[in-house]
């Protein structure tokens, strides 16, 4: 077997254990095709995907940048380029690097999805689903592409359409974990906690360590339990916020409730004002002690969770 075709093969199934979540057999593979050719950038370009898989941001952007320092001119780092630039949040550099990728004839359907994704992020839906709808016309049975008009669908609250985009998703590939995770996700805007427990399940047990799949076991015990739901979605919408609108909220609620004591004082209803003062003591504690509950519940609920042995 010749040199290039050996690398062909080491970076196929380096994709197919990613897939799987064998981040460390991935990566081992897309190292053996860098022993065989230190040079060859998409060798580095599989492992930055690999190792942006694995949580490890700065390794996969230095993978990146080599891959693009030996080749600047290949579709498939550039796409690369842009998946890890798309974690740092560098939204318009990675468009960039995803117009590359879309250049020419040879864009493959995952470009396509991977702009739709920056899109959604940079606020521009209506251009997102155009993407979405290029990746279809490419290949009708791309299940990324299905799954992320599911998730807009099911963002926009049109239930019906996220529920047979995500069904046509899961049958051109009924292992895909995204697609899972989305189906589980409408599921639990329906109000069907089970439903969403299996596919949970199927997630987690495909990769223990799946960040879509924790989500998502976590909104379905918040949804069972009211008080530490309320405090998860608190907590939620609390984090969705940059550090300015956190201060100004944590203050507003704290200026709101003073005022509201002052007032039931000077009105004459000392009950309320105590009621208040005692309500707001105990939202701190709760606050305090919410998380630590929520974890506890989290761990002891995915104790029932049957993991694959090889993860």
């Amino acid at each position: 077997m010749s040199s290039a075709r050996e690398i062909a093969v080491l970076l196929e199934q380096a994709e197919a254990q990613r897939s799987l979540g064998n981040h460390r057999g991935a990566t081992q593979l897309a190292q053996r095709a860098l022993g065989l050719d230190p040079d060859h950038a998409a060798s580095h370009a599989v492992l930055a995907v690999i190792l942006l898989d694995a949580r490890r941001l700065r390794a996969a952007g230095i993978e990146a940048r080599a891959a693009l320092a030996l080749d600047g001119n290949d579709g498939f780092v550039h796409r690369a380029a842009a998946h890890v630039l798309l974690a740092e949040r560098k939204l318009d550099d990675a468009w960039a690097h995803c117009l590359v990728a879309l250049d020419g004839p040879s864009a493959t359907p995952g470009a396509y999805v991977l702009g739709a994704r920056i899109r959604i992020l940079q606020g521009e839906h209506a251009h997102a689903l155009e993407l979405l709808e290029e990746a279809l016309a490419l290949d009708p049975g791309h299940g990324d592409a299905l799954t992320e008009l599911a998730r807009l669908a099911l963002r926009a609250g049109d239930l019906a359409e996220a529920a047979q985009r995500i069904g046509l998703a899961l049958e051109a590939d009924p292992v895909d974990r995204a697609a899972h995770v989305v189906a589980g996700f409408i599921d639990l805007a329906r109000g069907d906690t089970t439903g969403a427990e299996q596919h949970a399940r199927f997630v987690l047990a495909q990769h223990a360590t799946s960040h879509d799949g924790l989500a998502l076991w976590a909104a379905i015990q918040a949804r069972r339990s009211w008080l530490l739901g309320a405090w998860w979605r608190w907590n939620l919408w609390v984090s969705q916020r940059d550090e300015r609108q956190r201060l100004a909220a944590l203050l507003g609620t704290f200026v709101a409730v003073r005022v509201a004591v002052i007032l039931a004082d000077e009105l004459g209803y000392p009950g309320a004002s105590d009621a208040l003062r005692y309500a707001w003591f105990g939202l701190c504690a709760y606050t305090w002690i919410a998380p630590a509950i929520f974890r506890r519940m989290l761990a002891r609920s995915l104790e029932t969770v049957r993991l694959d042995p090889d993860f």
